[in-house]
């Protein structure tokens, strides 16, 4: 499998991991970068993620693209459809994204399917830190990724991304858009804001030097790009709401037994929590 012309909008971490593994794998003859600044695009090409960059210039980049991957945040996402429909007419351009809420995209998406053939995508992979400066070829390798096609979705489109994202490396997962959404609220959303508010009981007169490593474990996804993670949590609002709560009674519940001495009862919760963090290994 190769591509005569891959055009990544957004080259983030995940965008430019993406079209450096394109290129060192030999998967893509072209793979064309589009920015919102012409600084992106000069950090983009220092980098080596890409063999052609436009700045904003939907009409010079996509066309004659086999396929175009939308890299940037959830919260734009809908606006780079929007401007993609204008370029692309004949419906056969394979388009995804990789945004880490998937329904409310789809449901958008769908409103073009004469104009090119979208799937959503979630791959399951990244760090801490953003941008492309940290950005890594095998980011993708043996991890998952996530497709969420919908009754809008044609098979060959389906088949064509699983051929994408198992050639940079990672496993496919097919999952309805909701059932997405309500999934990652819990494994992915609802650990940045654990962290996040981990971070924030620390004052900052505390004294660094008596920070546990458990601390800097729980809390390092923290250091993740806030913005990014705001939108996040607000595209799946509804979800992320229920996971917030559900979290809360657990805590609830061991906050209770530490309250009231219960030594048994919170030994078997722990003992019954540590099972099941010891069966994700």
């Amino acid at each position: 499998m190769k591509y005569e012309k891959v055009v990544i909008i957004g080259m983030g971490l995940i965008g430019g991991s993406l079209g450096k593994a394109l290129l060192e794998k030999g998967l893509a003859e072209e793979v064309v970068g589009v920015f919102r600044r012409q600084s992106s695009l000069d950090r983009a090409t220092r980098e080596r993620s890409l063999t052609a960059g436009f700045v904003n210039e939907y009409d010079k980049a996509v066309p004659g693209a086999d396929v175009v991957i939308i890299g940037t945040p959830v919260h734009t996402v809908k606006e780079v459809l929007d401007g993609l429909a204008e370029v692309l007419t004949d419906g056969k351009t394979l388009v995804t994204d990789v945004g880490s809420t998937k329904k409310e995209i789809v449901e958008y998406a769908a409103r073009f399917k004469d104009k090119f053939a979208f799937v959503g995508g979630h791959p399951l992979a990244g760090s801490e830190k953003a941008g492309v400066e940290y950005s890594n070829p095998g980011l993708f390798e043996g991890s998952v990724c996530v497709l969420t096609p919908d009754k809008n979705s044609c098979e060959r489109a389906v088949d064509s991304f699983k051929d994408f994202w198992q050639a940079v490396g990672a496993a496919i997962v097919v999952l309805d858009p909701e059932e997405h959404d309500e999934n990652l609220a819990i494994s992915s959303h609802l650990p940045h804001i654990v962290a996040y508010a981990l971070a924030g009981v620390l004052e900052k007169s505390f004294p660094k030097t008596m920070l546990a490593t458990g601390f800097k474990d729980t809390t390092r996804i923290a250091s993740s790009d806030s913005g990014l993670w705001s939108d996040i949590f607000l595209s799946n609002r509804d979800n992320v709401l229920k996971a917030i709560a559900r979290y809360r009674e657990v805590l609830s519940d061991i906050e209770k037994d530490i309250d009231s001495g219960n030594e048994e009862s919170l030994k078997g919760k722990l003992k019954s929590y540590k099972a099941i963090r010891d069966e994700l290994s």
